[in-house]
């Protein structure tokens, strides 16, 4: 009886629509068929009803729904939230749309549509359809030909998604379209040669794909002076065209850095809206190193026309001929070789005794032995057995050696499910490339689900990858110490009777922290401006996480265990931004501090060129990890890739002072609102992570007092443990990690040369350099009285960029 009568009073609302007027927003609906249209939409993505309530009127009462004339001609989700049974189940279901025939535009930026885009959009959409946004909205598969149909199409955006296959050559088609970006998917091939031929294109962004291929010879007529054009991160080689580097000169920015083009194009080198940093091109100083390069091109069969030694540009300037100079140089190298030699005879004469006495040592035990009476076979210990680490100790023959970590061997029946092949052959699709996420170091990522709606993360280890064995006990040893709420949730494994290895993680919807921190946003009603996705709270919320799962390796864990591997691609997020540490094949034990002696670092530097997971200047310590911390903790203020630039900390470090806030708005990244109190956060977290790169690693600070201030950012900039108050001494927990950070940030200040007095200075005449394209510029600044950043902050090497997302 009930469903009679609300669909007696919706029948009779439904008469007051009979008269087709010409209507505003904010007046009534005319039209029945959108309004079923609508009731079908709100169904379908489960909306709650405080967004698009029942009985009441869409147009003046439903938000995002903008009506002309009694009709339907806008529909902006990109706000609105599900039900809970809506999230319980999320589809790219939107059949409503097809009813709706005057729509102009739909936007679900942000609004999750797991799926692939229906074919029929192109062709079932209004004739006169203009805008389409579905930028970060969880987009699988490959974009259907069918959108080269929607030829009054103005605005595409596809940006942020998991879109896979190659880029329709329809496209080129669009005569319309004013934006396209794909940007931040996995797209593959090359770009159809017909979009440098769309006109009316101001914005082309296709940055953060795998894209390939040459620019062609033809002179394009895309855009204006007032374009965009954005190319990084992907694979282009070959030389640019002269044509397109007049065309790129002539726009208001054009991003073709992290590719391979080579060759020499002069005419942009002095062109600060054009960035090609990281490429193959001759003569200048911000390009990939040439063996990099080579490789690439030899990999591929192509001609190649870049450095193949240091350029002439890269090299050093020549020196004064001065003869006293020369004088200057000379007692210099003679100072080198004296105390080279010293320490060449202060280590050998150390060797002499180390070896002399083991052969001692030797002698008496043998001595020992030939005294003592013969034990019995039952009570003798065995002389000889391999011993089986899980890749963190030393394998050896015999007793082990006293600074090997001899781990038992793992039991992986109990370390997670057990997956059947077949099983994860079928929830990801035969490893279709439409499921591949990233191709890592350590495997390749595929999504999945599993017949049960699990939606999985599956690592495929094949028999290729280097030290494969100990990258899957590294982990599975972390995993089977018990699940930990900051670490990426491992749900089993399949190692038996194929040839690669499976690795399942639940799937974490938001990806990883690279992805969400450096995707770009753009506003078509305010042209050019580009805003970040995520604001200071969740940036805080997002450092406060990474340092909770550093101090479960390196307090909790006994022994101590170093990450190795920590950047914004290994840092994952759950839907409520929440940290869970990923990329974990590559931790391992921290070496006691009694073998941190001068042998066992030579020792280790001489045998990390036979092991290829080993990086002669990466020590196994949890100070690595910190100084990495601190380069995520610089990228969540500035909003910049660490070290996405050859002079990026040479810029950033001088502008952090705790005795001066206001220099910290040169480098914060300017998509973020913050007010007052929110800023002295940003100032806190600069400090944390100045005192996080201090080039000694025994004066950075653990990660126990980075998680309190942290906790506390305030604290840090406002409270001074060495003034009069007492208050903060290391009487206190509190004081005494504010303490240490003080003491730190002090200690790696005076070594970058930064004071008080003299960072004012510094910024002026840096703050040109910042306010730039973000290019390098090595050769435009130059501080006398002050070392480079390589020199006293050395980036450790081996970071690889190995990402782990959704």
């Amino acid at each position: 009886m009930v469903p009679l009568v609300i669909l007696l009073l919706l029948a009779g609302w439904l008469t007051q629509f009979s008269s087709p007027v010409a209507l505003v927003q904010g007046q009534s609906l005319s039209s029945r068929p959108d309004l079923l249209a609508l009731y079908s939409l709100r169904g379908s993505l489960g909306l709650r009803a405080r967004d698009w309530p029942r009985g009441s009127d869409p147009c003046s009462n439903w938000t995002g729904v903008n009506c002309q004339s009694g009709r339907v001609v806008g529909l902006d989700i990109s706000g609105l939230r599900r039900t809970r049974r809506g999230r319980n189940n999320p589809q790219f279901a939107v059949d409503g749309l097809q009813n709706l025939t005057r729509l102009a535009s739909f936007n679900a930026s942000g609004f999750l549509l797991p799926g692939f885009i229906p074919d029929w959009f192109g062709s079932r959409l209004p004739p006169g359809f203009l805008f389409l946004d579905l930028r970060g909205s969880g987009v699988v598969g490959q974009i259907p030909n069918s959108l080269g149909n929607l030829s009054s199409l103005t605005l595409l955006d596809l940006s942020v998604n998991q879109l896979t296959g190659t880029v329709p050559v329809s496209l080129g088609n669009l005569r319309m379209l004013n934006s396209l970006n794909l940007s931040y998917n996995t797209l593959s091939g090359s770009i159809p040669d017909a979009f440098w031929s769309l006109s009316n294109l101001k914005l082309l962004d296709l940055s953060g794909n795998n894209l390939t291929g040459k620019l062609p010879n033809s002179s394009p007529s895309t855009g204006s002076s007032g374009s965009i054009v954005n190319l990084s991160n992907n694979s282009y080689y070959g030389g640019i065209p002269a044509s397109f580097a007049a065309f790129f000169s002539n726009l208001s920015s054009a991003d073709l850095s992290s590719n391979y083009f080579d060759g020499d194009i002069t005419i942009l080198n002095d062109n600060k809206n054009v960035s090609v940093s990281i490429n193959c091109l001759r003569n200048r100083t911000d390009q990939r190193s040439p063996s990099e390069c080579v490789m690439f091109y030899s990999a591929r069969g192509l001609p190649y026309d870049g450095p193949t030694a240091l350029s002439p540009a890269a090299a050093p300037a020549q020196q004064s001929s001065d003869p006293t100079k020369k004088n200057n140089r000379k007692l210099k190298y003679i100072l080198i070789g004296a105390i080279g030699g010293g320490v060449l005879l202060f280590l050998l004469a150390a060797l002499v005794t180390v070896l002399c006495c083991k052969i001692c040592g030797a002698r008496r035990r043998t001595e020992q032995q030939q005294t003592q009476p013969r034990q019995s076979p039952t009570s003798q210990e065995p002389s000889s057995g391999a011993h089986i680490t899980s890749g963190r100790g030393i394998v050896t023959s015999g007793r082990a050696h006293p600074s090997a970590t001899v781990v038992p061997k793992i039991n992986y029946a109990a370390v997670g499910d057990s997956f059947p092949y077949d099983q994860l052959l079928h929830a990801t699709s035969d490893f279709s490339d439409e499921n591949l996420i990233k191709q890592g170091h350590s495997g390749d990522l595929y999504q999945g689900q599993l017949q049960d709606g699990t939606r999985v993360v599956v690592k495929r280890i094949g028999a290729q990858v280097e030290r494969r064995d100990a990258c899957i006990a590294a982990e599975m040893e972390l995993f089977a110490k018990g699940a930990h709420q900051r670490l990426v949730p491992f749900l089993g494994h399949c190692l038996d009777g194929q040839d690669d290895r499976f690795l399942v993680y639940r799937f974490l919807p938001n990806g990883d922290l690279a992805t969400v921190l450096h995707r770009k946003l753009h506003k078509e009603e305010e042209g050019e401006e580009e805003v970040q996705s995520i604001d200071w709270i969740k940036r805080l919320k997002i450092a406060t996480g990474v340092a909770e799962a550093l101090c479960y390796l390196h307090n909790e864990c006994n022994p101590p265990i170093v990450h190795r591997d920590l950047q914004a691609s290994s840092i994952l997020l759950d839907d409520k931004f929440e940290v869970r540490l990923g990329s974990l094949s590559e931790n391992c034990i921290q070496e006691p501090e009694n073998h941190q002696n001068v042998l066992t670092r030579l020792i280790r530097f001489s045998s990390a060129s036979t092991d290829p997971g080993t990086s002669r200047s990466q020590p196994i310590t949890c100070a690595y990890d910190v100084y990495c911390l601190g380069l995520v903790l610089l990228e969540l203020v500035t909003g910049q890739p660490a070290a996405a630039t050859s002079d990026w900390l040479d810029r950033i470090l001088p502008c952090i002072n705790i005795y001066e806030k206001d220099l910290i708005t040169k480098i914060v990244d300017p998509s973020l609102i913050v007010d007052e109190d929110l800023l002295e956060e940003v100032w806190a977290m600069a400090v944390v992570a100045k005192s996080c790169l201090n080039p000694k690693p025994t004066k950075r600070p653990p990660t126990r007092h980075i998680l309190k201030a942290l906790e506390n950012p305030l604290k840090v900039v406002r409270d001074d443990p060495n003034s009069g108050s007492g208050r903060l001494r290391a009487t206190s927990s509190r004081g005494s990690w504010n303490a240490t950070l003080w003491g730190s940030w002090r200690r790696s200040s005076s070594d970058v040369g930064m004071t008080a007095a003299t960072s004012r200075e510094e910024v002026r005449r840096s703050e040109t350099v910042w306010s730039g394209s973000g290019g390098s510029n090595g050769g435009e600044r130059s501080f006398s009285h002050r070392r480079t950043s390589k020199e006293i902050v050395p980036e450790p090497s081996g970071l690889r960029e190995v990402v782990f997302e959704d």
